[in-house]
């Protein structure tokens, strides 16, 4: 399994950390003020001049970081406030999570005008490495009685084919492949805040590399550059492979073809050379579904669906909690993968998230996937391809570039990475037929008309997702 171990590598704190501590990392703190609030941030951009973005930086920036740094005795800095309208503060180097916990609860003790700290956790994407063996069936595409554990999509797109909605992927940002470029909302958006993770310049604001540009640059990495002892690794083009799952439109009898080929596909980049914060990705799904996010423009294509094939090891943090209330209220849909840890899936986030629909992965045999999170917090299961038998992984959308970007291509992956776009492209083709579902409908209508699977598949939760059957029941939901 192919790791994406984050470091936040910014302007450092000579002596603060000697080295990048090993298991999970912060890059600071998140601090959200009892007065600060989505609802305050909305009415301030409604009063702007059309077009015009709020500013990044509160006007008590300055008091606020002197009494973090007074009351931790560490120099950290405010970097932004986020959508949420919660601060920011980085270290400027990776922390340990015990010591970002502990610095976390000394902050909420003693600043009763604090709702909640903690710390701003460095996600990860999971990554199996590609096979050698390329299959062209999409396996997972067929109908259930020829292919066990597939999505049976055949019956499903005699009904809609996902026109109208727009999927948000939240990733390591797109190549412009052929195959992707129908459905794409280009640029996207990049919010890797740091110019070297994100290997963009500095954007717009002049402090960040947040721009309109999601396009994948690559995310490899060389030995121990991203924490001690952590191997180097080619790019991965991820956000490719997971949005051609997707959206890719095919046609022609050329290309491949996604779940929803006629739905929209917005692409946020949040995971760049040694992964993603848990700030920049919270900022991200708000921004997907339309709400304000402080120095940066409205999103002009908001999403219903929100796609991350992304998590770490720690319980859910209020962060992800508060963000996913906040998207929620906005007719959003959160879909993320379960993890590839062979663990129960109560342990990761955001796929612990309350709020969001998780997704674990089976193979070709439709028995649960070898590497596959599993428990009671997964809702359904999906393709995601295993290394048993003949299964030849998830075909996708690719690039052959093994740094920087190179040519389109095909290949196959596997993981909850790969299971998590199948079923965002499933929601995508159930709102196309009622837009009036919220989450909680969907995942029960999810859950209600999965199958019983094939093989063996403790810790499938409700079953395989069956398409055919779930969007036959979204229609007929009133």
């Amino acid at each position: 399994m192919k790791k994406l171990i984050s470091s936040l590598l910014l302007a450092g704190l000579s002596g603060m950390v000697a080295a990048a501590p090993s298991g999970p990392e912060a890059a600071g703190i998140i601090v959200k003020y009892k007065q600060s609030s989505q609802n305050q941030l909305a009415r301030q951009a409604a009063s702007l001049p059309r077009g015009q973005a709020l500013p990044a930086r509160p006007t008590d920036f300055s008091q606020r970081t002197q009494q973090v740094q007074s009351i931790t005795g560490l120099p950290l800095q405010f970097d932004h406030q986020m959508g949420t309208g919660a601060y920011v503060f980085n270290s400027g180097k990776p922390m340990s999570a015990s010591q970002a916990r502990a610095l976390s609860q000394r902050i909420k003790q003693q600043d009763p005008s604090v709702e909640y700290a903690e710390p701003n956790f460095i996600k990860k994407a999971n990554f199996v490495p590609p096979s050698p063996n390329y299959a062209a069936l999409q396996w997972d595409m067929q109908d259930s009685a020829s292919q066990p554990g597939s999505l049976n999509l055949p019956a499903a797109w005699d009904i809609t084919q996902g026109q109208g909605v727009t999927v948000a992927v939240l990733d390591t940002g797109y190549r412009p492949h052929k195959d992707l470029l129908p459905s794409l909302l280009q640029p996207g958006y990049n919010f890797v805040s740091s110019p070297a993770e994100a290997r963009l310049p500095i954007g717009p604001d002049g402090k960040t590399a947040r721009q309109a540009n999601a396009q994948d640059q690559g995310d490899w990495h060389a030995d121990n550059e991203c924490g001690q002892g952590v191997a180097g690794q080619p790019s991965s083009w991820h956000g490719t492979h997971v949005a051609g799952t997707i959206a890719a439109a095919g046609g022609a009898g050329q290309g491949l073809t996604g779940v929803a080929p006629q739905a929209k596909l917005l692409p946020l980049r949040v995971l760049g050379r040694c992964g993603g914060t848990d700030a920049d990705i919270a900022d991200a799904m708000l921004w997907a579904v339309g709400g304000a996010v402080p120095g940066l423009p409205a999103n002009a294509n908001p999403a219903r669906v929100i796609s991350m094939s992304l998590g770490g090891a720690q319980p859910c943090t209020q962060t992800y909690r508060d963000v996913i209330q906040q998207v929620a209220t906005r007719n959003g849909i959160v879909v993320v993968a379960a993890g590839n840890a062979m663990r129960n899936t109560r342990d990761f986030a955001p796929a612990s998230c309350p709020g969001v629909i998780t997704v674990a992965a089976n193979g070709m045999n439709g028995g649960i996937a070898s590497y596959s999170n599993y428990g009671a917090m997964v809702a359904v299961t999906a393709p995601g391809g295993d290394w048993l038998g003949k299964d030849p992984g998830i075909i996708s959308t690719f690039n052959d570039g093994k740094t920087t970007p190179g040519n389109d291509s095909y290949g196959p992956d596997r993981g909850t990475s790969m299971a998590a776009p199948h079923v965002s492209g499933l929601v995508a083709l159930m709102l196309a037929v009622n837009p009036k579902l919220d989450w909680r409908a969907t995942r029960k209508l999810l859950i209600q008309t999965s199958r019983t699977p094939a093989a063996a598949c403790e810790g499938c939760s409700a079953g395989l997702v069956d398409a055919a059957a779930a969007v036959k029941a979204a229609q007929a939901y009133r």
